[in-house]
């Protein structure tokens, strides 16, 4: 130890005396520390250790598929969640959970908090231990007569400061009162955006209904149940339920995916994507450094020949150079983890980052190993090659070289000119994954979503069910919201819609054609289910394509009407005309319903994010009194605040107690759903950008080092007749040469590398010849003017 902090003095009093390499040196490894310091920690926070949960590798998502429906990767319904929970030989705790949002008062304004439902042992499963009181027991979700509420710490803070006696209050949500039996720990943030958790309330009629799939399964395996036992008990499960519901036949499919994974989704292919991105990064940072020490060691050739010939030995001469490497990249640790701290916080205040959870990320244990490990590979990167060449010099031949001024010797010269041709590659594949990307986004920019998002504000607006009963009560408000909307200067047109696209909500309803065979309630057909208000065609922009239009006509004790979307009239109207055509379902009491008209489908999940669309029916809002919650649409050139304004004071003139939240631009909804690609987009582009600054820096650096070398045996050539030009020739074939090269391992390397994107690629290949033209194109116009300052300079 005090042999190394010896070394440590003497490579800290070396660096001193060459300021301008040293803070060059230690630019370049912060950067590409704290680039991999900020991704991994995304990694960390999203794919490592999402949850703060014992065993996280022992919970899984369960659903299923009903391949002769078109229904994939499905909720699952209550009696099959209780279903698994019996299976104490492969579980050790089952729950199922909805997330939705009420109208929290009594607590000052009036607020809308995320509330999960839950079925069966939720603690259990996530190994809950509330801060304060206790989590209701699994058996309270099996009536309604445990109206009881376990909140959040956040929320707690907000409703009581922190007030320890806040367990045993009531809450009031939707008009319902609860009493708070405890208070959650900081760290327990699943489902995201929960701030309340209650018992999900299971009636009679709801243990027998296997055809309505509304609940999020997830299951904590026995410790001795691994993913193939695991796969095996669900397809036994399975058997089990198509034998005893569907007659024997393979109707339903269980299929069950890590909770980590589901979590992660998309993002996590984009993250594990960075991190391949930051190591290129830091390897380029390293073999810049390992260039700058090249060329230093020749500088350095005379004092090292002086040591060596006082009887400094080659590893003494080793060990001091590597000293040197270890105390830049400690130096560049420090400040890496400082630049990647940055780097989280501008993250955290970037709008997408609270759609996918990346609004708390901390610097913990494993990141700071992981900085310090990155630190320790980068001093090894780049000091350990310099350092061996150093030590085999020959003192006798380096004081003579260096008393002629001659240069350092050919094979310095091809180390540096490999480091160059590295540093192209490595460029060349973060330029080449920064235009797929942004050739992504643009793909998705110009995908029509079916509808007309420009001047378009959405927000939401819930009224509790207790306070509007009977059913009448509710229509009459949300048509007095409407009109009173519509009466507003500047406004075009508003509706209402159940779900509002690109939302994060959907309703998978069951249903059947009346006039054909029907199959059992088991074996409904599905389709996603909206209720909309009149005007809301016209409003969002979807175009009519047959029939009519929802209008005044649609009231409660009217003929029941549907719309459906050109995806329900090809997948189950195929070639025939399905207006005037009649279908029953949950959305209709088991009533008939007459389809009146077919509109354009649209996306509502993700523009680009499935492969198959689902069908989609609308219903109109006055025929379902029952709903309590509604997104409301405008459609206005005025200013969002405006439009905001002008709306919260109409409802305080309905309801003070009816707050409204949510607010967005449908354009600002649609470009949030592109968030893991806008992520990979922007971490990419300045990952390129700067790789090529790097690149462009190594390749100028080693012209110009390699061409001073040349000094004396450009001035013979001038000297004899040369001209100008042939002298300018001479050094840009020597550098186009280590740039053709870089290019040549860069596209070589990117053609396999980029089908690791392919998943968050679309509308373009892997291997688009577009993108990689326009990046080895400007790569290549970027190297060329490192090359040609050095050869213009040479002259």
């Amino acid at each position: 130890m005090e042999r190394l902090l010896q070394d440590l003095r003497h490579a800290g009093r070396a660096l001193r005396t060459a300021p301008g390499f040293t803070i060059l040196a230690v630019v370049a490894l912060a950067l590409g520390i704290g680039a991999n310091t900020a991704i991994f920690s995304l990694v960390n926070a999203v794919l490592l250790r999402p949850l703060p949960v014992e065993g996280l590798d022992r919970l899984h998502v369960v659903r299923e598929d009903i391949p002769p429906l078109d229904l994939y990767d499905a909720a699952l319904a209550i009696p099959e969640v209780l279903d698994l929970a019996a299976r104490e030989d492969a579980f050790e705790a089952v729950t199922g959970f909805r997330v939705g949002d009420r109208t929290l008062t009594g607590y000052g304004e009036p607020q809308r908090v995320g509330v999960a439902t839950t079925l069966g042992d939720f603690a259990g499963v996530f190994g809950v231990r509330p801060q304060l009181g206790r989590f209701y027991r699994p058996e309270q979700s099996t009536d309604g007569t445990h109206r009881v509420a376990v909140v959040s710490h956040g929320l707690w803070q907000q409703l009581s400061g922190g007030d320890p006696d806040f367990v045993g209050r009531t809450l009031e949500l939707n008009g319902e009162f609860y009493e708070v039996v405890g208070v959650m720990p900081p760290a327990v943030r699943y489902p995201r955006g929960v701030q309340v958790w209650v018992p999900l309330e299971v009636t009679p009629q709801d243990r027998l209904n296997r055809g309505r799939l509304f609940v999020t399964a997830v299951v904590r395996t026995r410790a001795d149940v691994g993913e193939a036992q695991l796969a095996a008990h669900l397809a036994a499960e399975a058997r089990r339920w198509n034998d005893e519901h569907h007659g024997g036949s393979d109707v339903k499919a269980l299929g069950s995916t890590p909770l980590v994974e589901d979590l992660a989704g998309s993002l996590g292919t984009v993250l594990l994507v960075l991190l391949g991105a930051v190591g290129f990064v830091l390897l380029l940072a390293a073999a810049n450094v390992a260039s700058l020490q090249l060329v230093r060691a020749v500088a350095r050739s005379k004092e090292l020949a002086v040591r060596a010939a006082l009887g400094a030995g080659r590893g003494r001469i080793a060990r001091q150079l590597l000293a040197e490497s270890v105390l830049l990249a400690l130096l560049g640790g420090a400040a890496g983890l400082w630049l990647g701290s940055l780097a989280l916080d501008l993250v955290a205040r970037w709008q997408p980052a609270q759609q996918m959870n990346l609004t708390d990320v901390p610097l913990d244990g494993a990141v700071l190993a992981f900085t310090a490990l990155a630190a320790l590979l980068a001093a090894l990167a780049s000091g350990l090659v310099p350092a061996l060449r150093a030590a085999r010099v020959d003192p006798q031949a380096a004081l003579r070289e260096a008393g002629r001024g001659a240069s350092a010797g050919r094979g310095r010269h091809r180390l540096l000119r490999a480091g160059s041709v590295l540093q192209v590659a490595l460029a060349l594949v973060l330029l080449l994954g920064s235009g797929l990307m942004v050739r992504t986004l643009s793909q998705l920019l110009a995908t029509d979503p079916g509808f007309d998002p420009v001047d378009v504000v959405t927000a939401r607006v819930s009224i509790p069910g207790a306070v509007y009963s009977p059913s009448e009560r509710r229509v009459a408000f949300f048509d007095a919201l409407l009109e009173r909307a519509r009466a507003l200067p500047g406004i075009e047109s508003v509706a209402l819609t159940s779900d509002l696209p690109f939302s994060g909500r959907s309703d998978s309803s069951p249903f059947a054609i009346i006039g054909e065979a029907t199959m059992n309630d088991d074996e409904q057909l599905h389709a996603e289910a909206r209720t909309v208000s009149p005007d809301y065609f016209r409003t969002m922009g979807i175009r009519l394509l047959a029939g009519r239009d929802f209008d005044s006509t649609e009231r409660i004790g009217s003929p029941l009407a549907v719309i459906i979307d050109r995806t329900f009239a090809e997948q189950f109207f195929p070639g025939r005309d399905p207006v005037g055509r009649q279908i029953a379902g949950g959305h209709t009491n088991g009533q008939p319903a007459t389809i009146v008209g077919v509109v354009e489908r649209v996306d509502h999940e993700e523009i680009g994010g499935a492969a198959v669309r689902k069908a989609l029916a609308y219903y109109p809002h006055p025929h379902h009194a029952f709903a309590t919650s509604y997104g409301i649409v405008v459609r206005s050139g005025q200013p969002v605040g405006s439009i905001t304004n002008a709306l919260r004071a109409v409802l305080a003139e309905l309801d003070p107690n009816v707050p409204l939240y949510d607010v967005q631009t449908m354009e600002g909804r649609i470009e949030r759903s592109f968030g893991p690609r806008r992520l990979a987009m922007l971490a990419l582009a300045g990952f390129a950008a700067l790789a090529v600054i790097l690149a462009a820096l190594g390749i100028y650096g080693v012209m110009r080092y390699t061409t001073g070398q040349r000094t004396h045996e450009i001035g013979i050539r001038i000297a004899i007749g040369a001209q100008r030009g042939d002298v300018v020739r001479l050094v840009l074939r020597q550098g186009l040469a280590i740039v053709a090269a870089g290019l040549g391992i860069g596209l070589a390397a990117a053609f396999a590398l980029t089908r690791v994107m392919r998943s968050v690629l679309f509308g373009i290949s892997p291997h688009d010849p577009l993108t990689f033209a326009a990046a080895t194109a400007l790569l290549a116009g970027v190297a060329l003017v490192a090359v040609w300052l050095p050869a213009h300079r040479a002259t």
